[in-house]
Order: C-alpha cells, then sequence, then structure tokens
C-alpha cells in the first residue's frame, strides 16, 4: 500500500482483527479505530466489512477477487478452501490472479494446521535457542520479531509474481511458509551446523571472532554502551584511549576475555554512555550506546524524520512510522488507515455494482458483519 498498491482489507466483527484492540489507544476514547499500531500497520489502505461465513459474503469476496490482481491470506492454510476461495475458485473468476498464502507452517507437512504468534515461531524456528547466554535458559529477543520481517519476503515473492505474470500472462499460487522464512534470519550458526559443526551455545553478546565484544555498564541506572573489536588494530586504539593492556592477537584475548571485559567495564561505567561511545567512535573504535525509545525518539536526531503524525477524525492524531526508503530525496505519501466499515459501500455499490436494495438486504443478513 505504501509503494502505490490499492488494498483492500476484508474485515468482520465475527472474528476482529485484534490489531484493532490491543495495543496503546488515547486515553477516554477508545475504539476499533484509534489503535496506535494499527494505524501504523494499516496506513494507505481501504477497508470493508465482510463475513465470509456466509454464502453471500463468499459470492461478494469472489466478485472483488475478479477486480484484484493478488489475494493474500494470513489464515491456517486450508481456510480460503474451506470457505471456497481457494486458488482454482478464484482461477475461475481472475485466471491471472496471484495468491499469498501465508501459513504459518506452510500449506504441506505434520505441522501444516498449527496457528501462532511472532513469539511462538521465533521459539520453533531456533532464534530463541540461541538467545541469552551461556548457561542459562533462553530467553527470547524481546520483541514478536517475525511478525515484522516475514512479511518482507512476502512482498518480494508477490512483486516477483506480477513481474512474471506481466511477461507471461500467467498467475502464481505463492506459499511462504512463516516458521521456514524465520528460520533464514538465524545467523552462521545454522550452516556451521548443516556442515558438520557442533550444536552451537548461547553466547551473550560475545563474538567467536571479536573481541572484546560486548555491551558494558556506563554511568546511571540501567545505561550501556556497546564496543566491538573488529581486529588486532581496533583493539590497540580501544587500548590507546581506555588504558587497557592484553595481548595483541584475538586468539589470546578470547581466552582472557572475562578478564578483558572486566577491565573494561571498569572504564565504562565511570563515563555516560554516549559520551563513551563517542570518544571511542573519534579514535575509530566501533562503539555505541545502547538506546532506549526516550534516546531513540529524543536525543538521537537520526531517527527525527523517521515517523509523521497523521490526523485522525475527532481531533485525535496517531504517530506512525515512515518506510526507511526515500524515493529522489522524498518519502512515500501515507494516508489514515481505514476506520471501521469505512469503504464497505464505496467497493461494494460504486466498483462492484452491488444495488442499494441488496446492500440493505445484506446488512439484516449480517453478510456485512
Amino acid at each position: 500500500a505504501e509503494l502505490g498498491a490499492d488494498v483492500i482489507k476484508v474485515e468482520s466483527a465475527y472474528r476482529l482483527d485484534p490489531i484493532r484492540g490491543i495495543g496503546v489507544q488515547p486515553p477516554g476514547q477508545v475504539s476499533w479505530n484509534t489503535n496506535g499500531q494499527f494505524n501504523d500497520a494499516n496506513v494507505n489502505k481501504r477497508a470493508i466489512c465482510l463475513n465470509l461465513n456466509t454464502p453471500e459474503g463468499i459470492e461478494l469476496a469472489l466478485k472483488l477477487a475478479a477486480t484484484a490482481d493478488v489475494v493474500t491470506s494470513n489464515y491456517t492454510p486450508d481456510r480460503l478452501d474451506r470457505w471456497g476461495l481457494g486458488y482454482q475458485a478464484l482461477r475461475g473468476v481472475k485466471p491471472g490472479i496471484i495468491i499469498a498464502n501465508l501459513g504459518v507452517m506452510g500449506i504441506s507437512g505434520p505441522h501444516m494446521g498449527w496457528r501462532s504468534y511472532g513469539s511462538g515461531i521465533v521459539a520453533m524456528c531456533g532464534i530463541g535457542a540461541l538467545t541469552g547466554f551461556p548457561g542459562r535458559e533462553p530467553i527470547g529477543i524481546g520483541t514478536l520479531h517475525t511478525d515484522f520481517t516475514v512479511p518482507y519476503f512476502a512482498a518480494t515473492a508477490i512483486m516477483a509474481a506480477i513481474h512474471q505474470r506481466n511477461r507471461t500472462g500467467e498467475g502464481q499460487y505463492l506459499e511462504l511458509s512463516q516458521y521456514e522464512a524465520s528460520v533464514h534470519m538465524l545467523d552462521t550458526e545454522l550452516l556451521h551446523f548443516l556442515n558438520g559443526g557442533p550444536e552451537p551455545e548461547r553466547n551473550g553478546n560475545r563474538s567467536p571472532r571479536m573481541a572484546p565484544h560486548g555491551v558494558y555498564p556506563a554511568s546511571g541506572e540501567d545505561r550501556w554502551v556497546a564496543i566491538a573489536c573488529r581486529d588486532d588494530a581496533d583493539w590497540a586504539r580501544l587500548c590507546g584511549v581506555t588504558g587497557l593492556t592484553g595481548p595483541p592477537d584475538v586468539a589470546r584475548r578470547l581466552e582472557d576475555i572475562d578478564d578483558i571485559e572486566a577491565r573494561l567495564a571498569d572504564w565504562t561505567r565511570n563515563r555516560e554512555n554516549w559520551e563513551a561511545a563517542s570518544e571511542l567512535q573519534r579514535a575509530g573504535v566501533p562503539a555505541a550506546p545502547v538506546e532506549d525509545l526516550a534516546e531513540l525518539l529524543g536525543r538521537d536526531a537520526a531517527m527525527n524524520r523517521d515517523y509523521r503524525a497523521i490526523d485522525l477524525p475527532g481531533g485525535l492524531t496517531a504517530t506512525v512510522q515512515e518506510e526507511p526508503i526515500l524515493w529522489d530525496g522524498a518519502r512515500l505519501p501515507l494516508q489514515r488507515a481505514p476506520l471501521w466499515d469505512e469503504h464497505t459501500l464505496e467497493v461494494l455499490v460504486e466498483e462492484l455494482g452491488t444495488p442499494i436494495e441488496t446492500i440493505t438486504e445484506l446488512l439484516s443478513e449480517n453478510v456485512l458483519y
């Protein structure tokens, strides 16, 4: 939608999209239209209300699909088929249509019916097992990471399928397993293991190739600075700034890493994290403050252009993220997310030609629900 596609979100109160209700809301004005997360995730889209548990709803969905280039589904993989909206049914009304089925575990295999949130996928795909410190329990990564990375795999596949159709006239059925896509976000540990390496262990912030490499305490409550020495030259520069001493080669530094990190922490904890990072950066040592959200959106001027306030009805505003892409130096156009049921009449009457008398009947029969 942010790249210019006309995206129509099909919703139903029969099974409300939870993002309309879960998340930050303005004080005293909670509604399905005011959720901060929903407004961020649905800019530039339209929305219609359609109950797909009714024959009339399925009929209207097929009419809508006949006008579409792409249909996406985030349900369990057989849900569209059980509704009568599977690939063969949609090809019947639009031979060149593209379907992107984004089931958690794909459309085949022993776990094809599984459903999950991002935290479950993070656990299943191996990321959680590798995150944490040696000898301690895995701690995950603190966010529903896959929910916000898998869609970029999907967008790329969809654009490739559109490009193929433009050349050949053929549609496409795309299967994207959220689980499988998330496995691809593992670091090199997976490739090492596949090629005969050992089962990797959790290593916290350390690296097997760089020393030191980690996060160290700074002055103040819960303030930290990240520091990495890519090579022996970085280590020499770090020693020049901090007064540390130690082996000049990385192999021996890895053997002495506990002592080196303890002494480096003695240096960092007497300094403010931004100041420590700046001092090291000036010497050519990779370093950065560990920013909390208040710093990220306040002190760090680099983020000042990365979000935008959008006006909502009723005098409210929602702050949304920009796409991290500039086109000829400009951000992409953004329009507010759709209100509940906002475009149902526009799509069904003006674009699909549904008589207004029929709309009245559909409303009374909870088809537009």
